[in-house]
């Protein structure tokens, strides 16, 4: 690998990294409801808490700002590093490290799963719905949206390894696996501590 192709590597994830670090659950929220929405329910910058702690709009508006925010993403990388697998996995992989510790709010961000999922859409759209899928199938059985979470964290290897038939998609999966699990424990389940899904007959203990 020459020094020019790592040069470029490292723009991307940097340029990534920056993209994925704009906290737009955090803005929305702050514009529409002039409140922090750290301060707000479990705290976490996510489209869920954002939902439930102020309503609908700032959620909807941060869920199509972070598709911009993967479709900017993935057009950055094919200027910087045109034609490159590698490349475009390093900027999945920052782009989810930026939302998840954004520089912009001390590095105190949310889960990273919708800018992901975007930016997934916008290399590929089958992955996201194969994640969905697997997610969607352990929630009908375990009735625990936290347990088809840590399901969909624990086989993304072997989900984007198996769509893609790329091991660099499963490497990739690897690293993103790590990274979520990393992140779960240190933030809480919005899922859980919010109740939201107790309606619809799930999460019940």
């Amino acid at each position: 690998m020459s020094i020019e192709t790592v040069l470029r590597f490292v723009a991307v994830g940097a340029a990534a990294y920056v993209i994925g670090s704009v906290p737009f659950a955090f803005i929305w929220t702050l514009v529409i409801a002039r409140r922090d929405l750290r301060r707000l329910g479990t705290g976490n910058i996510t489209v869920f808490n954002s939902f439930r702690s102020v309503g609908w709009l700032p959620a909807l508006l941060t869920v199509f700002s972070n598709a911009g925010l993967g479709f900017a993403v993935v057009f950055v990388t094919k200027i910087l590093a045109p034609d490159n697998d590698l490349a475009i996995l390093v900027g999945l992989i920052f782009v989810t490290i930026g939302a998840m510790w954004p520089i912009w709010l001390a590095f105190s961000g949310g889960i990273g799963t919708t800018t992901m999922g975007w930016t997934m859409m916008f290399i590929w759209w089958p992955l996201p719905f194969a994640i969905l899928g697997v997610w969607f199938a352990t929630l009908i059985v375990t009735r625990r949206t936290f347990t088809s979470s840590t399901v969909v964290y624990r086989t993304l290897p072997i989900i984007l390894g198996v769509v893609t038939q790329s091991w660099q998609f499963g490497l990739a999966g690897l690293v993103l696996s790590a990274l979520l699990h990393l992140k779960r424990r240190a933030e809480s389940d919005d899922g859980l501590e919010l109740g939201a899904w107790r309606r619809f007959g799930l999460n019940k203990t």
